[in-house]
């Protein structure tokens, strides 16, 4: 079966996490991966269950409790997609998740928040993500501590 968007997406949560225990080695994360949605046979699709089983995971093979911590941007608004709302989930998980040396933030949803079911994607639609995506990287990145290795995952 070959890999959708979402096992990418979960793979490059696994690698941040578990950095210093599997290095560069995709197929342990890709059998981490595969253990933590064992736990979660009814909830493999919701980003939240398999942050949080990540987050337990991790927390428990951690030396270090202040080595890293998970900050879950939902991109849904049900006023529709702004970027300024964007800013602010964004401004509001980096105050949570600063204090780590290696925080991770997962933005989930952003594609159906600007593309909404029934809508069809357009190219202005297109440019409206690639954007959003390009402001979250460069706010991320301005806002970051210097000493901490921050990892930005579209979910």
């Amino acid at each position: 079966m070959p890999a959708t968007r979402t096992d990418y997406s979960k793979i490059q949560i696994i690698c941040a996490l578990f950095a210093d225990s599997i290095g560069d080695d995709l197929y342990y994360a890709r059998q981490i991966k595969e253990s933590i949605e064992a736990t979660l046979p009814d909830r493999q699709d919701d980003p939240a269950a398999f942050l949080a089983a990540a987050q337990r995971l991790a927390d428990q093979m951690a030396d270090d409790p202040d080595a890293f911590a998970i900050g879950l941007i939902p991109a849904r608004d049900p006023e529709g997609f702004s970027i300024l709302t964007l800013r602010a989930q964004l401004l509001e998980a980096l105050k949570k998740t600063c204090r780590f040396r290696r925080p991770l933030l997962v933005l989930t949803g952003l594609k159906e928040a600007i593309c909404p079911k029934g809508k069809r994607w357009t190219a202005r639609r297109k440019q409206e993500y690639q954007d959003a995506i390009d402001f979250a990287r460069a706010f991320c990145h301005s806002r970051a501590r210097p000493s901490s290795h921050l990892n930005l995952v579209i979910y």
